[in-house]
């Protein structure tokens, strides 16, 4: 795992395509969880936020892109979420010593 990480670390388009896969599978873990803590079906959401039942599942699932904030603005709403935004930093990379 160590090696996997070093790869990725010094890889820069490596590391972007790790991050943005790593944020997408995030987002839809976190959409499931919302919908199912408020109790409501695919459908049910789909019907809320404006949508059909197959679009719900479709953000589910971790290869989806493109979301905007007004939709996830809209699945926060409906699920008496809050909806929050972050640029986070990283940790400063550590030089290997010679």
């Amino acid at each position: 795992m160590d090696e996997i990480r070093a790869e990725v670390s010094q890889d820069r388009d490596l590391n972007a395509a790790f991050q943005r896969e790593l944020a997408r599978l995030k987002l839809a873990n976190q959409i499931v969880a919302a919908r199912k803590r408020a109790g409501l079906s695919q459908a049910q959401l789909a019907e809320r936020i404006g949508t059909k039942q197959t679009g719900v599942a479709r953000m589910e699932r971790a290869g989806t892109t493109g979301f905007t904030t007004t939709t996830l603005a809209k699945i926060a709403a409906a699920t008496d979420s809050k909806l929050e935004v972050q640029l986070v930093a990283r940790a400063p990379r550590r030089r290997q010593l010679a």
